[in-house]
């Protein structure tokens, strides 16, 4: 049972049926997230970039991908930190999850008719700091309202949530103009989050105190601020003293940022490196919307069954560096066969992989944080681990093409990182 804290209040009323109630509502409001994620990061961005300036697109598509990149490493741990603090009679997390999905969802129906890079990259970027910050709210939830027994069950079912959210983004993005692309996913958004606010609803937070002052620390409103902005500074990584905690952040970044340099030059790769010509119908969104979806049905195959055979062996760690380590092997397939028969294997042995993943992940990264006042924000940085290398993952990615004139150095770089990924995230010592 969860216990009753500052940082941690779950009324006894809220248990077996809101925390069922909870999981069936969180699942549509990740699901929508990762689908705005993907289907602006796959295809409705590096078309309107391509659409803008076809011969430097890819020199283009890495310039913008920079500047979400400091939005989004701001974002998460942003909305994270700011939900712990609020105090409201809707609760913590309600206040950001509502304001920062409206604001998403304004800015995304405004990227749709940017008509130029200078337009397109202001609006991205500040995107790309709300959506994160909302994220950064949502995944406060998991250490906040799931009781430790129940996380396994929590991670799958919000693991499902990203192939779902990204079979649901692409394929939506590929099939649709670039108006009604960027303003379904954003309207989406916007409706699964209030569903989930208003269907789970959060308890007031008006009685939970800010924090704890540290020990010795004055009083008065002038040293408290000093002494806050120096411990504010200080604390925010205090959780990067625990070696548990960082090897969890370095595995699941380096794994990300594997999977994310490869997906998130799938459109490029099929057109510049396989050829539109090998394509089925000549057509590279539908194509990259087939490889999404093929890739997600492996992968909700294999979650279910995985995420329960490691909760029976209790050997999540265990799951989680193989899948790493299957994935940098899958990595191998487009260099030896760079043909679309080659990305459609390719694209399956990446679905198993990540859906083992994905099963057991986010129970691996709860187990982990160090400090129980301070589990909103240190989940939030953990989640910055997944998400900056969807935005980092591009300026990488685009240097490694630029420099060797090639899509060859890019695999090979996605199978160095998802390797580190497995073997940093076998080396921690309290999750079996």
């Amino acid at each position: 049972m969860a216990q009753s804290s500052p940082t941690n209040q779950i009324r006894p009323a809220d248990r077996p049926v809101r925390l069922r109630r909870l999981l069936f509502l969180l699942l549509p409001a990740t699901a929508t997230m990762v689908a705005l994620y993907n289907g602006a990061q796959v295809i409705l961005i590096p078309a309107q970039v391509e659409a803008i300036d076809p011969v430097h697109k890819v020199a283009r598509l890495a310039t913008l991908a920079t500047f979400a990149a400091i939005a989004s490493m701001i974002g998460i741990p942003l909305g994270g930190t700011l939900s712990d603090r609020t105090r409201s009679r809707w609760g913590r997390r309600t206040p950001w999850i509502v304001a920062m999905s409206v604001i998403s969802g304004a800015l995304m129906v405004a990227m749709g008719f940017a008509g130029n890079l200078l337009t397109l990259g202001i609006v991205y970027t500040v995107l790309w700091l709300t959506s994160n910050m909302y994220q950064g709210a949502m995944s406060a939830i998991l250490p906040d309202r799931v009781p430790k027994s129940r996380r396994g069950t929590a991670s799958a079912v919000i693991g499902l949530a990203t192939p779902l959210g990204a079979l649901f983004g692409v394929n939506l993005a590929s099939r649709v103009g670039q108006v009604w692309g960027y303003t379904v996913l954003g309207a989406v958004l916007v409706l699964a989050s209030l569903a989930l606010v208003l269907g789970a609803r959060e308890g007031p937070s008006l009685r939970v105190t800010p924090g704890q002052a540290a020990p010795g620390e004055q009083s008065t409103p002038a040293l408290r601020q000093r002494r806050n902005l120096v411990a504010g500074a200080r604390s925010f990584l205090r959780a990067f003293t625990s070696r548990d905690f960082t090897l969890a952040f370095i595995s699941r970044f380096a794994l990300f940022l594997s999977y994310y340099s490869v997906n998130g030059y799938l459109f490029y790769t099929l057109s510049d490196y396989i050829g539109a010509d090998q394509l089925p119908g000549g057509d590279v969104a539908v194509a990259v919307s087939t490889l999404t979806t093929v890739t997600v049905v492996a992968w909700v195959a294999v979650a279910s069954i995985c995420g329960w055979l490691a909760d029976r062996l209790d050997r999540r760690k265990l799951f989680v560096g193989a899948s790493a380590l299957g994935l940098a092997a899958t990595m191998t397939i487009p260099i030896a066969s760079p043909t679309w028969a080659g990305m459609m294997l390719f694209s399956v042995f990446a679905g198993v992989s990540i859906g083992i993943y994905f099963a057991v992940d986010l129970a691996v990264m709860s187990l982990v944080l160090p400090y129980k006042q301070s589990e909103g924000r240190d989940f939030g940085i953990l989640a910055v681990a997944a998400g900056l290398p969807g935005i980092l993952a591009a300026p990488i990615a685009g240097t490694l093409i630029s420099l060797t004139g090639g899509y060859s150095a890019l695999y090979i770089f996605g199978i160095i990182a998802a390797a580190v990924g497995g073997i940093t995230v076998l080396r921690i010592r309290s999750v079996r």
